[in-house]
């Protein structure tokens, strides 16, 4: 084993909780928030998610600057999302092998050397459509390799029984910076314009290594039988596959995903077409979701070890997808508010779930290479996105969403059925 044991008491983790007596969980939301380590690893994930959310904003605004189309910016964001899922494999395998920690910080400076460049070619207004569409593919390859070895390092700060409050304190986190990027970078496009808005990407991904220093090395399992990369990584398939309770867990989280997705890319129709809410609606039905998963992720914050989160996961993946039925079939936009921020409390509670469990029930030593694969179905559901809007084209927006909320109802339960085990979870 090498670096210090993330549970010594000179580093304020669970053991020392153990050491003096107090090891049973408290059940308050933030109980997470004892582990020193982890608030530093919060703010580290809160600061990288505004800077992710400001730049989806600056982006859009200069596509559409610099061609007027949004089917270039659709290419953009095709690109980063490709190049996310392909290198998501590989990640797994290297987080499985290195020390976790100062990996992420060396994969993040290559989001910092991406915003400075763009800032530079923006500010001296020099920018390309290519040299955006190198950056956003450079960008998807980096997050790709950051988000395995994120996920399996959090789950080495806080150990198993403050993961599901970990877990969901970070989605809420992200959940605010939903709501508050898009909105703050939206402002800030008009008073320091786009190159600005890159200068502050580069100090926000900045910020993101900065806030990993205090956290302590974390321990590297040192295996006997070292095997390649290739080897690694068919290991790690077949030990997903094989495990009934990790394959069900990767379904679950991929095939209702795959599904409901499609809701976020044809919101400005709905804002437009259906409601005639214009810019103001379309910011509404934006940040109606992130406000849902805020309170979700608070709510599955305070559960603490509760007993049945299987059930809880098969059940909020049903709602959220009743929820986004029933939002596509509103009669009216209040109403149609409501039910969106429905749906993002049930999604979060639902995901926040599925990834507490998964890393609950799988070694160390295979961490990386399965949340690997857990992140791969972030990917996945965004190439739903294209096939859904063609659909939209042909029978509107309201039946295609409509449509996709039943099919997240139907594939939950048909997988439930296929692994019951996740009941018992």
């Amino acid at each position: 084993m090498t670096g210090a044991d993330p549970r010594d008491a000179s580093a304020g983790e669970p053991r020392s909780i153990a050491r003096t007596g107090r090891r049973r969980l408290s059940l308050t939301t933030f109980s997470a928030f004892r582990v020193v380590s982890f608030r530093w690893f919060f703010a580290s994930t809160v600061s990288g998610t505004l800077g992710y959310q400001m730049q989806s904003v600056a982006l859009g605004w200069l596509v559409y600057l610099l061609t007027g189309s949004a089917l270039y910016l659709g290419i953009i964001t095709t690109a980063q999302a490709v190049c996310q899922t392909a290198v998501s494999p590989l990640a797994g395998v290297i987080a499985d092998r290195v020390e976790r920690r100062t990996y992420i910080m060396l994969v993040r400076s290559i989001t910092v050397g991406v915003a400075v460049a763009l800032a530079v070619l923006v500010v001296t207004n020099r920018v390309t459509y290519l040299d955006l569409v190198v950056g956003a593919a450079i960008l998807g390859i980096a997050f790709g390799l950051n988000g395995p070895a994120r996920q399996a390092l959090m789950a080495q700060l806080v150990g198993n029984d403050l993961l599901m409050n970990a877990v969901s304190l970070t989605s809420g986190g992200m959940n605010f910076m939903r709501i508050v990027g898009p909105a703050v970078a939206g402002y800030l496009i008009g008073v320091i314009g786009v190159g600005g808005i890159y200068i502050l990407l580069a100090i926000l991904y900045s910020a993101v290594i900065v806030e990993l220093i205090p956290v302590p090395p974390q321990p590297v399992e040192l295996r006997q039988d070292p095997k390649n990369v290739l080897s690694d990584l068919l290991t790690g398939l077949s030990y997903s596959y094989h495990k009934p309770a990790v394959f069900g867990l990767l379904l679950f989280g991929t095939v209702p995903l795959f599904f409901a997705m499609p809701y976020i890319a044809l919101l400005p129709i709905f804002a437009e077409n259906v409601w005639h809410s214009g810019a103001e609606g379309f910011g509404l039905l934006s940040a109606a979701p992130g406000v849902g998963g805020l309170v979700g992720a608070l709510v599955v914050a305070s559960l603490g070890s509760y007993r049945y989160k299987g059930r809880l996961m098969i059940a909020c993946a049903a709602a959220y997808g009743a929820f986004l039925a029933a939002f596509a079939l509103a009669p009216s936009f209040q109403l149609a508010l409501f039910f969106l921020l429905l749906s993002g409390g049930a999604s979060v509670i639902y995901t926040a779930s599925v990834s507490s469990l998964v890393q609950a029930i799988i070694p160390n030593e295979m961490r990386g290479r399965v949340m690997s694969f857990y992140q791969m179905s972030f990917g996945v559901s965004g190439l739903s996105a294209l096939p859904a809007s063609a659909i939209a084209t042909g029978v509107g927006a309201p039946a295609t969403i409509a449509a996709c909320g039943v099919l997240v109802v139907v594939v939950s339960i048909a997988i439930y059925r296929l692994r019951p085990v996740l009941a018992k979870l």
